[in-house]
């Protein structure tokens, strides 16, 4: 029996990455949509066809017809309400973080989250690109001994938003600090944040991110007002060699002691791309998480599910909401250390 899919939130996103994976897979039902305009209820009508039921929002889908599982794409100002509707519901969610975008209401969040008994899984994608899992594998495996830093560079030509409450390393922190953490095994005690200035409010272009991982350094260094779209490197550097990974091509750069010329190899991702690097793989894994069992056979060249999930050295679930908590937690670090201009702590999820 398949499972029975609902959509919140119909915009770019849904379309160019949540519809594509969840038809790669195979293994759901679009049941139902939600989406405020009339205009995007009526491409669901559209794209979807007929027999998916439209609402307006996330509270009218979850009193609609049943599902065994939601996905959540919505702006950032409606992420609470969204999530909220949906935790009370206790149904299996897949979502993207933050879990609010205003500072004050963040922490709420995260003990409703950590609360929540149904599965919930965000989408945390860069933590799936099969090349990022490879990299992560061979750091785990002593290839380049032991590790003195770690950085994640973003360059893009996003922008920030001049009237958003949350600073730019905190919006960021589910996806890059959890890149840190993975590579590194770890979560860091405290952090450092150095930002550019120009802009007004807490959300600047550039920024760096300097986190404690006690005696490792991890580095997220961001420039949103760059010339490039996108652009997204790893770098580990260790005592007996180092690793540069691209998100985004695929390419896994590798020197030793032993082999001090760059060894340079191309870890391909899933096809088709739905919508960034490692969709395909982080949603499958939800779905795993949600039907009790590894989809058992692909037509793809993506890694299995459950052999993704023992090199990623997790259990139950990579993006689960202790994880997820904790990510929150240090972005509010970040929020501290810019207000203080200093380091502040991290506070541990268990503590909370």
């Amino acid at each position: 029996m398949d499972l029975r899919v609902g959509l919140i939130g119909y915009g770019n996103w849904t379309r160019m990455a949540y519809v594509p994976a969840l038809q790669r897979d195979g293994r759901v039902q679009i049941v139902s949509a939600a989406a405020p305009s009339t205009a995007s209820q009526q491409r669901i009508a559209s794209e979807l066809g007929p027999d998916v039921s439209v609402f307006s929002n996330a509270a009218e889908l979850l009193s609609g017809p049943p599902v065994d599982a939601v996905f959540i794409a919505v702006s950032d100002a409606a992420h609470e309400e969204a999530l909220t509707a949906a935790l009370d519901a206790g149904v299996p969610m897949f979502y993207e973080p933050p879990l609010s975008n205003r500072r004050q209401r963040i922490r709420p969040m995260v003990t409703k989250l950590l609360n929540a008994p149904q599965v919930t899984h965000a989408d945390l994608e860069i933590g799936f690109i099969p090349v990022f899992v490879e990299a992560a594998r061979r750091v785990r495996d002593g290839v380049i001994g032991q590790v003195h830093t770690t950085s994640v560079r973003l360059q893009s030509s996003w922008g920030a938003d001049p009237e958003a409450d949350l600073s730019t390393l905190n919006h960021i922190a589910p996806w890059y600090v959890d890149t840190l953490n993975r590579i590194l095994d770890a979560t860091p005690s405290r952090v450092l944040i150095l930002e550019g200035e120009g802009l007004p409010g807490r959300a600047q272009r550039q920024c760096q991110g300097l986190y404690d991982y006690g005696g490792t350094w991890g580095t997220v260094q961001v420039n949103l007002g760059c010339v490039v779209d996108l652009e997204t490197t790893v770098e580990v550097n260790g005592e007996d060699g180092d690793l540069i990974v691209d998100l985004f091509s695929g390419e896994l750069r590798q020197r030793t002691r032993s082999q001090s010329d760059w060894s340079v190899e191309t870890i391909a991702e899933s096809e088709p791309r739905a919508g960034w690097p490692g969709m395909n793989e982080c949603v499958a894994t939800f779905l795993d998480a949600v039907a009790g069992k590894p989809l058992a056979k692909t037509t793809s060249t993506a890694s299995p599910v459950d052999t993704l999930r023992e090199s990623l050295g997790t259990a139950p679930l990579p993006a689960d909401a202790k994880s997820v908590a904790q990510l929150h937690l240090i972005g509010l670090a970040a929020e501290a250390s810019k207000d203080c201009s200093g380091w502040a702590e991290i506070e541990d999820v268990d503590s909370t």
